[in-house]
């Protein structure tokens, strides 16, 4: 069934990002509505991904970060190398600079969308990052340096190859994490599980709907009890909880993307009460929603 989850799964390519940290100098990258996917191609730092511990990085090094969490990238001031010259056909690239010291730390930086069944916003289900320090031999990194070397000399079918090699790396990253039974993936062996994924669809679908455990119960033709022990070992969280995630990321996709009300916003999630939306999402994203709608659109951003 893992095998089937993974044939499932497709890839959307979002405009891609080069980084280059010169000395000891930080470079914020705020929040963003699809999953980062940061590959460290020279020099040594840290990433520090918002409520989780600043991890090590250096050339090889993958992270996926997921959707709407605050991270920033570090340069130690070590480390030779510079950014390749990628100039795509139609695929926009950014260069983001910080620092002007000595060493550099280089990273190519791209939004991903993972898709399953043709259902936008799986990844959603990523709530800790993907960490991999990657040998020169491996696998996944010469898929991500013949992407690279493909972006630095585009030609015909560049995007369409370029997308092939992203859903190479994310699918052997999947299958390395599962292998180690790491938590951050353990909702793709919950999609495995077709009864659990028709009750997870139902989430997706409609987070505004009062659903309880024992309507999701019913989604998926169990029983209240066998339903939540089932969910919990699938999923790793009950299903309430992950209900709330998904709102949650849904709140924010929406104040990210549109303009609506805060109050029609909460009501489209499932919150009848602005107040413990407010209290919920607070939690969730260390900044209530009016702020981190500032955040998103460019204003009121915490210093670097």
């Amino acid at each position: 069934m893992i095998e089937a989850v993974l044939d499932a799964l497709d890839v959307v390519l979002e405009p891609f990002a080069l980084c280059e940290i010169r000395g000891d100098a930080s470079l914020g990258l705020g929040r963003s509505g699809h999953a980062v996917l940061h590959y460290v191609l020279a020099g040594e730092g840290t990433m520090t991904v918002e409520g989780q511990p600043a991890t090590a990085v250096r050339a090889g090094s993958v992270v996926l970060v997921p959707a709407f969490v605050a991270h920033s990238l570090h340069g130690s001031g070590t480390g030779v190398g510079r950014l390749p010259d990628c100039r795509p056909l139609d695929i926009p690239i950014e260069h983001l600079q910080a620092g002007t010291g000595p060493g550099v730390l280089a990273a190519i930086c791209g939004r991903v969308s993972v898709v399953y069944r043709g259902l936008n916003g799986t990844m959603d289900l990523l709530r800790t990052p993907v960490v991999e320090h990657l040998d020169p031999t491996d696998r996944v990194r010469s898929a991500l340096d013949d992407l690279i070397a493909e972006l630095a000399r585009p030609t015909v079918g560049t995007r369409a190859l370029a997308r092939s090699l992203l859903l190479q790396c994310v699918i052997l990253l999947f299958r390395r994490r599962l292998q180690e039974n790491d938590a951050s993936v353990a909702w793709i062996r919950g999609l495995a599980d077709e009864s659990l994924w028709q009750a997870v669809r139902a989430m997706l679908d409609h987070p505004d709907r009062p659903h309880t455990v024992e309507s999701l119960a019913g989604e998926s033709g169990m029983s209240r009890a066998s339903f939540a022990a089932r969910f919990r070992i699938a999923y790793g969280t009950g299903p309430i909880e992950l209900l709330r995630s998904i709102r949650l990321r849904r709140a924010a996709e929406l104040l990210t993307l549109s303009d609506l009300p805060i109050k029609r916003i909460a009501r489209m999630v499932g919150y009848d009460s602005r107040t413990y939306f407010y209290r919920a999402f607070s939690q969730e994203y260390g900044q209530s929603p009016d702020r981190f709608r500032r955040a998103a659109a460019g204003h009121d951003r915490p210093k670097d």
